[in-house]
């Protein structure tokens, strides 16, 4: 399934440089959009959103962003006035949630299995056999809840390491497949020292 990550922001941004003092700014691990390096904050979207605060001439920089875990963000974001998270996927489920900033990309969401379990999909049934890792409160949990996949067949992880240890379940045989963003998954992977070719 096909979806738009795009930052988002409780706060207009015509309003933004106005209410700037009051924004805190939300971040995940989800390279590579959004990640910490040795250098501090990188990313796709660490860079457009440094741009924004360049335009709208803000006195926040990438420095004052708070990097913690995804459900935490997502959640504050929602609750919280003046509270903004970056990088998001836009769905029909999530539009009303929030004022977008974007798209800055198309993503791909989907299981991910190892080639060797030999696991064949070919309709939403099929993945009821399987116990499916999730990051919690991500897109790829929202998704199998929306196709009306029970909650016991749900593995979800939080923490700022989610998807190394989603990665460590899937190779340990913890849980069968993950569902998550296929680019930023592959990505994880590699920066993990997973081989991805399997």
């Amino acid at each position: 399934m096909k979806k738009l990550i795009a930052i988002l922001s409780l706060l207009g941004m015509f309003h933004f440089a106005q209410a700037e003092a009051k924004i805190s700014i939300l971040t995940e691990n989800y390279p590579p959009y959004n990640m910490s390096t040795e250098d501090g904050l990188a990313g796709i979207s660490v860079d457009v959103l440094a741009e924004i605060l360049k335009k709208v001439d803000s006195s926040l920089k990438i420095e004052d962003v708070t990097m913690t875990n995804w459900s935490r963000a997502y959640s504050q974001a929602q609750k919280r006035e003046g509270h903004m998270v970056f990088s998001t996927t836009k769905t029909k489920s999530r539009e009303n949630l929030f004022k977008w900033v974007g798209p800055i990309a198309t993503t791909t969401i989907g299981v991910i299995a190892p080639k060797d379990k030999g696991i064949k999909i070919e309709s939403k049934e099929d993945l009821k056999k399987y116990k499916i890792g999730t990051v919690f409160q991500d897109i790829g949990e929202n998704l199998l809840k929306e196709m009306g996949l029970d909650e016991k067949n749900i593995f979800p992880v939080s923490g700022k390491n989610a998807i190394e240890i989603s990665f460590r379940k899937l190779q340990n045989g913890r849980i069968d497949m993950f569902a998550y963003d296929f680019s930023v998954a592959k990505y994880s992977a590699r920066l993990e020292g997973f081989d991805t070719d399997d």
